[in-house]
């Protein structure tokens, strides 16, 4: 097996390691990248060139039995591919350049060019009694070193053919790994593809992630720490109804790369989810209705502007949707005092601008979210602290609004840190912030107008020495922050993974990393969390993935109310859950006859039950009643759990 650091020899009728081999200098670690035998040597194709040694030799773990390949160009450099076929060693050497590898071929004691139209390789195989070299776009097959047999265009996805590896299977079924179509195939004496993929985005990449209920949006887009571009295609990944659909050009034409270049932000209607915004880096706003593309507002209908007059360049930093259905735009670029940091596209569908680069004094403008008090907190990256706004209730009359440029300060007047990532707003009102020294609240944001030491207040956590504390997450750079249905926070990091803190964040109840769970990564890029399951969606450097959290959003009355598992079977150790209820409220689990054997409190829409009394004890076969109601006892609901020991 080629391995970063060697060759480990597996004994597969023993089931165990037999023997590692450094072939290194010295016996120290080698990048092995593949290996081959013709029978009377072994290839190692590393990162520094091409070792050979006798496979006859007994004693190959000496490095000094194996070296180095001399009499083929590049020599020292990296060689990531190297296959036996037709009686002759054929490698590629990787320029770590996109288009410039070269494919050699050993050739009566000589290294030779081979095939110099492929330039991009992406694997040799020998299956079937043929060799396959992989190229970006297809992939040729020999019968013999000097017998091609052809170049393969199987074209089967509207996005094209990514081939990345190719096989035969003993009934001379070709199977083909595609970067776009997924497992493709073609029976023998068929001439119509075939394919199949996990349900799940076309790519790993997530700049953003947003849950509504029963829905998931993923945008791919990107923005590097200087907010220039990254030049992501415009891509959008949707899950509903259980299944991934991912938009691209190929299905939309306005996704084009040239015309909406770093999908990067997400704001969905709160009271007509079917209405959906994106925002791109470059592209202007493009609106969705029903899952169905239906607008794109650039300079030209709209108060958005572009960052070069005259030019279609026009960046989005943030967008977020009201509780009156009025969309709110930050625009990046504005350098003079009547272009537009900020647009809103009223309900009815007319725009208007507030020219606030005067106020603000920088180009560049973050996310934006609408606190339910009607102000608008907007971050200015790149460390230049946050700024509020209220258009005061009247959009259409600019002489009343409101506007104040804020840096996080403490009680004392000192800065805490203008360098921030995320901002939230929680059950209460309260907003809060996450910044590269950790977390921040503001618990009177209703009066940043009106005070004069409008100041950010931090969470003091006790540490192991008798009466000292650290600021809550100070260590941390917090770039995601996520409010469930209970108002937990969730806190995601640039390198520390995800915290889950009570509501008021002074006790921490989960700390997920790529060590202690399924996290893909350390390196959070953003946060949702789908109201109805209470399922938390983490969006990383190295793709999403999702917890089932026990706490869902709290309805207004109880709801579709049920218990799962239900009936529970015998020797089933884990919660059960009672979802569908009114936030927070209280339960009471009681035998049929009355005796009450359990009692808690919801967290948000969701309470769950260990199966057990207050003794510890599991509960005996029967019906068991859930007594739900809310504080006041005006709402009530009973539902049933069935217990099978």
């Amino acid at each position: 097996m080629s391995c970063g650091f060697g060759i480990v020899i597996l004994d597969i009728d023993k089931n165990e390691i037999k023997d590692t081999y450094f072939i290194g200098l010295n016996g120290t670690y080698l990048d092995v990248l593949e290996i081959c035998s013709d029978n009377v040597n072994l290839y190692a194709a590393t990162s520094t060139g091409i070792y050979k040694a006798l496979e006859s030799n007994e004693n190959l773990v000496n490095f000094a039995n194996w070296s180095l390949i001399t009499d083929i160009p590049n020599y020292n450099k990296s060689f990531n591919h190297i296959v036996f076929f037709d009686n002759h060693i054929f490698t590629t050497y990787s320029n770590n350049t996109w288009n410039k590898d070269t494919t050699y071929i050993y050739n009566n004691s000589y290294w030779a060019k081979f095939d110099t139209s492929m330039k991009q390789i992406h694997n040799m195989v020998v299956s079937g009694n043929k060799l396959f070299i992989v190229n970006e776009n297809d992939f040729k097959t020999y019968n013999s070193y000097n017998d091609l047999t052809g170049s393969l265009f199987y074209g089967f996805s509207s996005a094209g053919s990514v081939p990345r590896d190719a096989e035969f299977s003993s009934d001379g079924t070709l199977w083909i790994a595609d970067n776009i179509s997924g497992l493709v195939w073609l029976k023998p004496g068929t001439y119509n593809y075939e394919s199949t993929a996990p349900n799940g985005p076309a790519q790993t990449s997530a700049k953003c992630v947003v849950a509504t209920k029963d829905e998931v949006i993923i945008v791919p887009g990107g923005r590097d720490p200087s907010w220039n571009n990254l030049w992501n295609s415009g891509a959008i990944y949707w899950f509903k109804n259980q299944k991934w659909t991912n938009l691209s050009s190929a299905q939309i034409p306005e996704l084009i790369t040239s015309k909406s270049p770093d999908l990067c932000e997400i704001a969905v209607n709160p009271i007509n989810p079917s209405q959906v915004f994106f925002g791109s880096y470059g592209g202007g706003v493009l609106e969705f209705n029903d899952g169905n593309f239906t607008n794109h507002y650039t300079e030209v209908n709209s108060s958005l502007h572009n960052i070069y007059p005259g030019t279609p360049y026009l960046r989005i930093g943030g967008l977020a949707v009201d509780e009156d259905e009025n969309l709110w735009v930050t625009n990046c670029g504005a350098i003079t005092s009547i272009q537009t940091s900020l647009s809103v596209k009223k309900k009815n569908g007319t725009w208007t601008g507030f020219p606030l680069f005067t106020e603000m004094g920088v180009s560049d403008v973050g996310k934006i979210i609408c606190a339910k008090n009607g102000i608008k907190w907007i971050i200015l990256p790149r460390g230049r602290g946050l700024f509020a706004f209220s258009e005061n209730g009247t959009i259409d009359n600019t002489s009343d609004d409101k506007k104040k440029y804020v840096s996080i300060m403490d009680e004392n007047g000192d800065v805490i840190a203008n360098d921030i990532y995320a901002i939230a707003e929680d059950k209460d009102g309260l907003i809060w912030v996450g910044t590269n020294k950790g977390i921040v609240f503001y618990y009177n944001p209703e009066n940043v107008f009106e005070s004069s030491t409008f100041y950010a207040q931090q969470i003091k956590i006790p540490n192991e020495n008798p009466g000292q504390a650290n600021f809550l997450l100070e260590a941390e750079t917090v770039t995601a922050i996520a409010i469930d249905g209970a108002n937990h926070k969730w806190f995601g990091t640039e390198n520390g993974g995800v915290f889950m803190m009570s509501a008021d964040a002074t006790i921490e109840l989960l700390h997920f990393t790529k060590e202690n769970s399924p996290l893909l990564s350390n390196s959070i890029l953003g946060i949702t969390i789908e109201p109805n399951s209470g399922e938390v969606f983490f969006a990383t450097d190295k793709g999403v993935i999702s917890y089932r959290s026990t706490t869902t959003e709290g309805q207004e009355s109880f709801h579709n109310v049920y218990a799962f598992p239900n009936p529970v079977k015998p020797g089933y150790e884990g919660l059960i859950a009672i979802t569908g209820l009114v936030t927070d409220a209280d339960i009471k689990i009681s035998d049929i006859a009355g005796n009450v054997v359990y009692q808690t409190k919801a967290e948000g829409g969701q309470a769950t039950w260990n199966g057990r009394k207050y003794s510890g004890e599991k509960v005996q076969t029967g019906v068991y009643l859930v007594f739900c109601s809310n504080d006041d006892g005006s709402k009530t609901y009973i539902t049933k759990i069935l217990f099978i020991n």
